[in-house]
């Protein structure tokens, strides 16, 4: 695009946005969405600005790392600090990424204006726009590495999930959250939701709960598992069944992910997917031949189910 036409997408902003209010565990967003145009413009500066080498703490957004990656990073912590920074995005204002693409990145004045009201929804950093969560890590990387060097001088880890920040190690001294906190309120924010843990009961990080000094699968994800066999069992036909499995198979492999392809139950969620796998592949003989599958063995009460 020219200069000229970022300059009308600026002066014509709002017809290229789409706002909707949405619940997200809980918590109400106000999304403002980029559209036609300017989603293209969000989307490019998006895919440049994923160029930028992240530092090792930053998990997301982070291409290859999922919620898992970043709770493993802490299994082996006895103590655990988990901090909610408050309204990242709402708080990191327009002047802000002025400030970050003429001083960090060295962007000529107006090129630095242009892209800050390019990206800038309500003079603020929108929630729902693809380019939000790469451009706001950069925007407040000093307050972040200021945080990581701390935690690094004192034997800690530390990983970042969008606005979630835990810290791990042997012991984390009321002085360091303290210390955490003071910076995170110099980089312009509060924080809320602070839980200081013992790795001596299961602790959740992102989602993904940790216990016995390793990574293990989300309880939903065992509901989902079980509510789907026992679908699996009640369901009445062929077509019904399939559906079921390939369901089963999705969950199936996300539990794999969690707790190791190479852990006994890894090895053994395998065997149920192959099981599985060979039953569905059975249904489609069945549909050519109509011979009844319910002479068939029915792998899914053969093998022990691996949260059993």
């Amino acid at each position: 695009m020219t200069k000229d036409q970022l300059e009308a997408i600026v002066r014509d902003k709002e017809q290229y946005i789409s706002r909707r209010t949405i619940v997200i565990n809980g918590k109400t967003r106000n999304l403002a969405v980029p559209i036609r145009l300017l989603r293209q413009v969000h989307e490019r500066l998006k895919f440049q600005l994923n160029k930028i080498k992240q530092p090792d703490y930053l998990c997301s957004p982070r291409k290859g790392v999922a919620q898992r990656d970043n709770a493993e990073r802490h299994v082996e912590g006895v103590q655990l600090l988990k901090i909610d920074i408050r309204q990242f995005y709402p708080l990191t204002m327009q002047e802000d990424i002025w400030r970050w693409a003429f001083y960090t990145m060295g962007m000529r004045d107006d090129v630095a204006g242009l892209i800050a009201k390019l990206v800038a929804i309500d003079n603020r950093m929108p929630f729902g726009s693809p380019v939000s969560p790469v451009l706001t890590t950069l925007v407040h990387r000093p307050m972040f590495d200021r945080i990581d060097e701390l935690c690094r001088s004192r034997g800690l880890t530390m990983s970042l999930w969008v606005d979630d920040l835990t810290i791990s190690g042997t012991e984390i001294s009321g002085n360091t959250i303290t210390e955490v906190r003071q910076i995170i309120r110099d980089g312009g924010f509060q924080t809320h939701k602070i839980e200081h843990l013992n790795r001596a009961r299961p602790i959740n990080v992102t989602g993904v709960p940790i216990a016995a000094g390793r990574v293990q699968a989300p309880l939903p994800l065992h509901r989902r598992i079980q509510e789907g066999f026992v679908a699996l069992r009640a369901a009445s036909s062929d077509t019904e069944r399939a559906a079921i499995i390939d369901r089963l198979l999705s969950a199936l492999g996300t539990y794999r992910y969690h707790l190791g392809a190479s852990t006994p139950e890894g090895r053994k969620t395998a065997d149920r997917m192959h099981a599985l796998k060979q039953r569905r592949g059975r249904m489609t003989i069945t549909a050519v031949t109509t011979f009844s599958t319910q002479s068939l063995p029915d792998p899914a009460g053969s093998i022990c189910l691996p949260w059993e």
